[in-house]
């Protein structure tokens, strides 16, 4: 296991890989595609620099094959491409896990490729040998572009293997002699601004803010509905309370997020609702019987473009560091979120997170965090509790940013 550490982030095309043995190991995997790929530079024309041909640019791949959060926070990445691209057929493909939130991105065709090194068999995640096969099945098509959001070499290669005239990403795990374009990487920006940038770099530079709604009317009118049946209109405030991290080092005490809860129900008369998917049941109900006879449980009951029309309904979401929290972001519902080893300058969609903000961060100041060892966590990091860096983030901070968006935001006085 590692021990703690700061992260030190990188900028440019210098190797992300924070374990030294997995590093090595990938470095020596490297060496022969590296020597191929220079030996047929020597025999032939330079690798592609600047941005293409927009104009001759007709069909194009992307692979996003992670997880929901890091697919809503290349929402705005896609909505260049296609703002740049307007005449192009473009490809999503993403992991069944992603597929649902997926279908808000501006593209022609969304592909479902359930990529072994993000999801589990339960999931549906498919070998390495069914992902090349699909990959090798898009040659027919005469791809112009591949762009990979992700930064991984296994996606490089799928990239790579559907025979894509131009691939653009990013080469800091390996595998940059399987790209045309290597966009340099720079984790001290968030993602949102990440994607952009591997966009501009395929494309050329896109105006403006782009412009993307995630919600249809069909996922509003289920919204209304279920707020109408449960009579929860007029029960506002509706603060949800989602306590799942995902994983354990991601993950705020349940009885804090409850001290939180009976707070804003006590001072505001709020309904807390508790959102979670199926896995999270055993959170959610040990959160709703500390709180009143009011909150409404909705964990496992509702799907994935549910919870975001849901999202968009209520006066406050509280989370720590999870996809949900990038769901309040993209349809502007107050937050605040409880990040621990996550950086949030890299992985917080809602701007820059300041106390004061329509999206807040509540954090705590120790000297090894953010270390964004997330996958494996220091030793002292991995047991049942909660790290460190989540066990100082008290109730009092995340009370008060709940109370100020409340008032400021919603417009609700605290009772007398």
């Amino acid at each position: 296991m590692p021990r703690r550490r700061r992260w030190t982030p990188v900028r440019g095309t210098g190797n992300r890989i924070y374990d030294p043995l997995e590093r090595l190991l990938v470095g020596a995997l490297d060496l022969p595609g590296r020597a191929a790929a220079g030996a047929l530079r020597l025999l032939g024309p330079a690798r592609g620099a600047g941005a293409l041909d927009r104009d001759a640019v007709r069909e194009v791949l992307v692979l996003r094959l992670d997880r929901i959060g890091d697919v809503l926070m290349s929402l705005p990445a896609l909505a260049d491409l296609r703002a740049a691209l307007p005449r192009a057929r473009i490809r999503l493909a993403v992991g069944r896990w992603s597929e649902a939130v997926a279908r808000s991105a501006p593209v022609d065709e969304l592909l479902v490729w359930s990529a072994p090194w993000v999801g589990r068999a339960a999931e549906g995640a498919e070998g390495f040998r069914a992902l090349a096969e699909k990959a090798r099945g898009l040659r027919g098509v005469g791809l112009d572009l591949a762009l990979d959001l992700q930064g991984d070499v296994r996606a490089s290669i799928l990239a790579w293997l559907s025979g894509a005239r131009a691939r653009v990403g990013y080469a800091n795990t390996g595998g940059g002699y399987l790209l045309t374009h290597v966009v340099p990487l720079d984790e001290t920006v968030s993602w949102v601004e990440q994607n952009r940038r591997a966009v501009a770099a395929a494309v050329g530079p896109v105006g403006g803010a782009p412009r993307l709604d995630p919600l249809g009317a069909a996922d509003r009118d289920f919204a209304r509905r279920l707020l109408e049946n449960l009579h929860l209109d007029e029960r506002r405030p509706l603060v949800a309370i989602h306590p799942s991290g995902g994983r354990l080092v991601k993950q705020w005490e349940v009885a804090r997020w409850l001290e939180v809860g009976a707070r804003l129900e006590r001072e505001f008369g709020a309904t807390i609702l508790v959102t979670g998917s199926e896995a999270d049941r055993p959170l959610a109900e040990a959160l709703r019987r500390g709180l009143h006879r009011r909150t409404v449980d909705l964990a496992g009951r509702l799907s994935v473009r549910e919870t975001l029309a849901l999202v968009e309904r209520l006066d406050l979401f509280l989370s720590p560091d999870t996809g949900p929290m990038h769901m309040a972001c993209a349809v502007g519902t107050p937050s605040v979120a409880v990040f621990g080893p996550s950086d949030p300058a890299r992985y917080f969609s809602g701007g820059d997170g300041r106390s004061g903000s329509r999206h807040v961060v509540v954090r705590a100041e120790l000297w090894c965090a953010p270390c964004n060892l997330i996958r494996r966590p220091p030793a002292e990091c991995a047991g049942p509790e909660p790290p460190e860096c989540l066990r100082l983030v008290t109730v009092e901070e995340v009370h008060r940013e709940a109370v100020r968006l409340l008032r400021e935001a919603g417009g609700y006085a605290p009772l007398s």
